[in-house]
C-alpha cells in the first residue's frame, strides 16, 4: 500500500470518525430537546391541573364558609324566633329570603330535637320527620355546636350527590335541641367541575377524605385509575371546624396529553435516521469520487442543515431554527429597545380535513398556508412550522411603545386571519378554512423563550374559546378592545377639566303630590359620542379612580345649586340628594370634604342629602356611623339607596343615623304582579316606620304602583310616572308649572306609556 493510499485511508477514517461524532451530537441534541419538551409539557400540565384543582378548592371552601355563615345567622336569630308567637312563620320567610339571595343554596332547614322540620326556606318541608336520617342521628350522637358536619346524600343514577352541611343546636340546659342544616345545590358542584375541564380527557371529581366518590365530571365516569396525571387538593377551611374534609381531584390522560409530543419524537427520529443514512451514502459517494470531494461535502452539509432546521413539507424553519432566530431577535430587541412579537397560529378543524379528504389534501393545505403566511410578513420576520397544523410567526423591530406595537401586531394578525380564511384550491376540491391566533409581545430578555411560546399558545386557546377565527393577546390589557377603553379613559379624565359633565335632576314627590326635593344624577356630554349615560362611564370611573374627583364635582355643583335656589321662592324648600360612592365615602377626610364644599358654596346643610348604598356597610361599620354622625350634627341628611338588594344586618341598620330608606326600583317594578316583591316592599315600609325613618320608592312608573305604595304606608315617590331626570331649565319649568301627574298634558307636558315627559 502506497503512502498516498495510507494517507487517503487515514483521511477516510478521520471522515468517518467525524461523521459518527456529528451523528451522535445531532442525536444527542434531538434527544435533549425532546427530553426538555417532555418535561416542559409535564410541568406545564401539572401546574394547569393544580390551578384548576385550586379553583375548585377555593369555590368549595367559600361554599363551606358561606354555609357556616348562613347557619351562624340562623342560630343567632333562632332565640328571637322562638320568643315570638309567629316566630316560626317569620323564620320561614327570612330563611326563604336568604335562600333566594344565595343561588348555590338549595334549602335551609331548622330541625327540632324530635327530628321534625320546624322552619325551612321551603315551606313544604315544614313538619317533615327527619329523625331517622343519618345526619340527624349523627348530630344527636355527637352534639358539638362548634363543629360543622358534612353529609352527602344517597347516590342517584345520573345525578350528582347533594352535599349537606349542618350544626347541632344546644338548648339552655346544654341538651341537644336539634340541628340547623344547609343543603348546597348539586348543580353548583356539577357546573364547577365542568368548568375546570379544559380538555376532553380532563377528569374532575369531589370525594370524601376516605376516597368515597361524591361527584365526578364527566358524568357517569368512574374513579380515576393510577395511570392518570392528577392534582389533589384537600378542602378544609381553617375558619370552619368541620368533621370531615373534601378531596378534590383534577386529572387527565397522559396518553392524549403527550400524543403530539410522541408524534414529534417519532418524526424527529425518522428524520434523524434519514439524516444518518443520507449522510453515510453521501460520505461513501464523496470517498468514491475524490475529485468531487469538496463539492459533495458541501452538498451533504447543506442537506443536513435543511433536514435539521427546516420543515420538509412546507420548507419553513422548524422549531430548532425558530428558537435560534427568536433568541437573536430578543438580543436585538434588548439593544434597540423595540418590541417584538410571537404569533401562535393553529388551523381550525384541520383534523376534520385530514379525516374526510385524506392526509394528502391536508399536506396541500399546509403548503398553501405556508405560502400565504410568508406573504403577510416582512423580510426580517420569521414564519415557522412547529408540526401538525401549528405555525409560529415571529415579528421583530416593532414600535418602542407597547400600545403602538400592539396596533402593529393587530394589523398583521388581522391580515393573516383574512388571508387564511380565503378559499383554497386543493387539486379539484375547493376548501375554506379559518385559523385561531394567540399573540404576545417581548422586549429584550425579560421573558424566556419557553414562556413566550407558552403565552402565545395560551392566548391561542383564548381565540378558540371565543369562537375561533380570532386574534387574542396573552395580556388582556393589550387587546384591541383596550384601545377603545384607553380612549374613553383619556376622554373621561379630561371631562371634568373641559366642563363636559352636567347634572340632571329627578323630582321627588311627597304625600300630597308636592315636590319635596330632587336627586342629582350626573351626565357626560361627550363632544363626539353625545350624551353618555352613567352606566357607560361610572363603572370605568370607579375602576380607574376618577370617581373621586367626579364625586367631588357633583357634590360641589349640588351645593352651588342649593345656594342659587335660596333666592327663588319656588325652589328654596327643595333638597338635593347626591349619590356617594363607596370609594368616596371611605376616604379618611370625607367629612371634611363635605363640610368644605358646604362652606365654600354657603348652602344650607339641611337641604343636602347624601345617598349611600348598603355596600358601604360591608367593612368598617363603626367608621361609617362615626362619619354619618359627624355630618348629621351639621344638618346633613342621609338616605340608604337601593335598600333590600344587599345583605346588611338589621342590627347595624338601627344604629345608623338615617333619615330615609329608598325602596329599590327592582321591587317597585313588579309590585303589582309579584307577591314576593309586594311583600318585600311592605316589609321595608314597616321596618322604616318601626325605626322612625322616612321611606321613598324609586322607579314608580304607573298610578297603580303609586296607589299600592300609598296604601302600604309609603307616601314619597320618585320615578317616570312623575318625571324623568330633567336638565336644570326643564326642572325649574316643572316646578313653576306645579305639574301633577293627571294634569301634565294641559301644562306643556305629555304622557307617553303612562310616563310624563316634557314637550320639547
Amino acid at each position: 500500500m502506497t503512502a498516498a493510499h495510507r494517507t487517503e485511508n487515514k483521511h477516510f477514517l478521520y471522515q468517518w470518525i467525524i461523521h459518527t461524532i456529528v451523528l451522535l451530537a445531532l442525536g444527542s441534541f434531538i434527544a435533549y430537546t425532546q427530553y426538555k419538551e417532555y418535561h416542559r409539557i409535564d410541568q406545564q400540565e401539572h401546574e394547569r391541573l393544580t390551578n384548576q384543582a385550586e379553583i375548585v378548592e377555593k369555590n368549595l371552601a367559600s361554599q363551606l364558609l358561606l354555609a357556616n355563615r348562613v347557619i351562624d345567622s340562623v342560630l343567632n336569630e333562632l332565640p328571637s324566633w322562638q320568643a315570638e308567637d309567629s316566630g316560626l312563620q317569620r323564620a320561614n320567610h327570612q330563611l326563604k329570603l336568604i335562600n333566594d339571595d344565595l343561588i348555590s343554596i338549595r334549602s335551609i332547614l331548622l330541625i327540632g330535637a324530635d327530628g321534625r322540620v320546624s322552619a325551612s326556606s321551603d315551606v313544604d318541608l315544614v313538619g317533615s320527620d327527619l329523625s331517622h336520617s343519618d345526619s340527624f342521628q349523627y348530630a344527636m350522637r355527637h352534639p358539638t355546636p362548634a363543629l360543622l358536619y358534612l353529609s352527602v346524600g344517597t347516590a342517584v343514577p345520573g345525578q350528582a350527590r347533594m352535599i349537606k352541611l349542618y350544626r347541632s343546636i344546644t338548648g339552655l340546659q346544654g341538651q341537644f335541641a336539634g340541628i340547623a342544616m344547609v343543603s348546597i345545590a348539586s348543580e353548583y358542584f356539577s357546573s364547577l367541575l365542568d368548568s375546570v375541564r379544559y380538555a376532553p380527557d380532563v377528569w374532575s371529581s369531589i370525594s370524601g377524605a376516605d376516597g368515597q366518590l361524591y361527584m365526578v365530571s364527566p358524568r357517569g365516569a368512574g374513579a380515576a385509575d393510577g395511570s392518570r396525571m392528577a392534582a389533589v387538593r384537600i378542602v378544609q377551611p381553617r375558619a370552619v371546624f368541620t368533621d370531615a374534609a373534601l378531596r378534590v381531584v383534577v386529572a387527565r390522560d397522559p396518553g392524549m396529553l403527550f400524543a403530539s409530543w410522541r408524534y414529534n419524537l417519532y418524526a424527529q427520529s425518522i428524520l434523524f435516521g434519514a439524516i444518518a443514512i443520507i449522510s453515510m451514502l453521501g460520505l461513501l459517494i464523496i470517498q468514491k469520487r475524490r475529485r468531487a470531494q469538496r463539492a459533495e461535502s458541501q452538498k451533504a452539509e447543506k442537506k443536513i442543515q435543511e433536514l435539521a432546521f427546516f420543515d420538509q413539507l412546507t420548507k419553513l424553519p422548524n422549531r430548532i431554527l425558530l428558537l435560534d432566530r427568536l433568541k437573536q431577535a430578543m438580543q436585538a430587541s434588548q439593544r434597540s429597545g423595540s418590541y417584538g412579537a410571537v404569533l401562535f397560529i393553529d388551523l381550525d378543524n384541520f383534523k376534520t380535513l385530514n379525516d374526510t379528504l385524506g392526509h394528502d389534501m391536508g399536506d396541500l393545505l399546509l403548503k398553501q398556508v405556508a405560502q400565504r403566511l410568508n406573504g403577510c410578513v416582512r423580510a426580517g420576520d420569521t414564519v415557522s412550522r412547529l408540526g401538525g397544523d401549528e405555525f409560529v410567526v415571529m415579528l421583530r423591530d416593532l414600535h418602542a411603545n407597547a400600545q403602538d406595537a400592539v396596533v402593529q401586531v393587530d394589523i398583521i394578525g388581522t391580515k393573516i386571519l383574512h388571508e387564511l380564511s380565503q378559499t383554497y384550491q386543493l387539486n379539484q376540491v375547493s376548501h375554506r378554512s379559518t385559523s385561531s391566533i394567540g399573540a404576545t409581545l417581548f422586549l429584550g430578555n425579560q421573558t424566556t423563550i419557553d414562556d413566550l411560546l407558552k403565552q402565545a399558545d395560551l392566548a391561542m386557546y383564548k381565540s378558540k374559546a371565543v369562537g375561533r377565527d380570532a386574534l387574542r393577546f396573552f395580556d388582556p390589557a393589550m387587546e384591541v378592545t383596550m384601545l377603545e377603553r384607553a380612549t374613553l379613559e383619556t376622554d373621561l379624565r379630561d371631562a371634568i377639566l373641559h366642563r363636559q359633565l352636567l347634572l340632571h335632576y329627578q323630582p321627588q314627590i311627597g304625600a300630597h303630590g308636592t315636590l319635596t326635593g330632587v336627586e342629582a344624577l350626573v351626565r357626560w356630554q361627550h363632544p363626539v359620542r353625545g350624551l353618555v349615560p352613567p352606566a357607560d362611564f361610572i363603572p370605568l370611573a370607579e375602576e380607574i379612580g376618577i370617581i373621586l374627583p367626579l364625586g367631588q364635582w357633583v357634590l360641589e355643583t349640588a351645593c352651588q345649586q342649593l345656594l342659587a335656589w335660596e333666592s327663588q321662592a319656588a325652589m328654596r324648600h327643595l333638597t338635593i340628594a347626591v349619590n356617594v360612592s363607596v370609594r368616596q365615602f371611605s376616604q379618611d377626610d370625607f367629612v371634611e370634604q363635605v363640610l368644605a364644599a358646604l362652606a365654600r358654596s354657603g348652602a344650607n346643610p339641611c337641604r343636602l342629602k347624601l345617598e349611600l348604598t348598603e355596600s358601604v356597610l360591608v367593612s368598617d361599620v363603626g367608621g361609617v356611623i362615626e362619619k354619618m354622625s359627624a355630618l348629621k350634627t351639621h344638618g346633613v341628611g342621609f338616605s340608604l339607596d337601593d335598600f333590600g338588594t344587599g345583605y346588611s344586618s338589621l342590627a347595624y341598620l338601627k344604629r345608623l343615623p338615617l333619615d330615609q330608606l329608598k325602596i329599590d326600583q327592582s321591587f317597585v317594578r313588579d309590585v303589582l304582579n309579584d307577591q314576593s316583591d309586594a311583600s318585600i316592599a311592605k316589609t321595608i315600609i314597616t321596618l322604616a316606620q318601626s325605626l322612625n325613618i322616612d321611606v321613598i320608592a324609586e322607579g314608580v312608573e304607573t298610578a297603580a304602583q303609586r296607589d299600592f305604595l300609598a296604601r302600604s304606608g309609603c307616601h314619597a315617590y320618585q320615578g317616570y310616572y312623575f318625571s324623568r331626570p330633567l336638565a336644570l331649565p326643564d326642572l325649574e319649568r316643572f316646578v313653576l308649572c306645579d305639574v301633577q301627574p293627571g294634569a301634565m298634558a294641559s301644562q306643556g307636558f305629555k304622557i307617553r306609556n303612562d310616563r310624563p315627559l316634557l314637550i320639547s
